[in-house]
């Protein structure tokens, strides 16, 4: 089911324009990150009403690169922290307009970042959209999972 896939592409592009000034397009190709590379999983918890997580999955590389425009400094002057830091914020903003989607009451949790090599993964929950995306030549996803009944 492919619920969001519109808002979620309307939001994921608005947001890296307006706060990376970058250009972002959904993709029909699939981000399926190779086993030795790095990938930043970003989630954010929805609770109340509706029951979920939005989470970017996104190759260390692109996620610094975006981190020195959020940060404006060079790519070597930015620490780990910072990318995190990055991805994070960039994680809760979709979040954020994604929840004001959903039944009231819901509630955002604060971003989680973690490093991984397959991508987030939440037990107990079932993807209800994924939608890939592709900028300056990497490709990064943003998924919406929902807490499945018989959890």
């Amino acid at each position: 089911m492919q619920q969001f896939e519109t808002e979620i592409c309307q939001y994921t592009e608005n947001i890296w324009k307006s706060i990376l000034n970058l250009d972002v397009k959904k993709t029909v190709e699939e981000y399926c990150p190779p086993e030795e590379e790095d990938v930043l999983a970003g989630c954010v918890h929805i609770s109340g009403e509706w029951e979920g997580v939005v989470a970017l999955d996104c190759p260390h590389e692109l996620a610094k690169k975006a981190a020195s425009i959020m940060f404006q400094l060079s790519e070597d002057e930015v620490a780990p922290d910072l990318i995190q830091d990055a991805l994070g914020e960039l994680t809760n903003m979709t979040g954020g307009n994604l929840k004001s989607l959903l039944p009231e009451p819901c509630f955002l949790s604060l971003p989680a970042v973690t490093m991984t090599q397959q991508g987030f993964r939440i037990p107990g929950s079932e993807l209800l959209t994924s939608v890939t995306f592709q900028c300056w030549g990497y490709k990064f996803k943003v998924s919406v999972l929902k807490k499945s009944e018989e959890s």
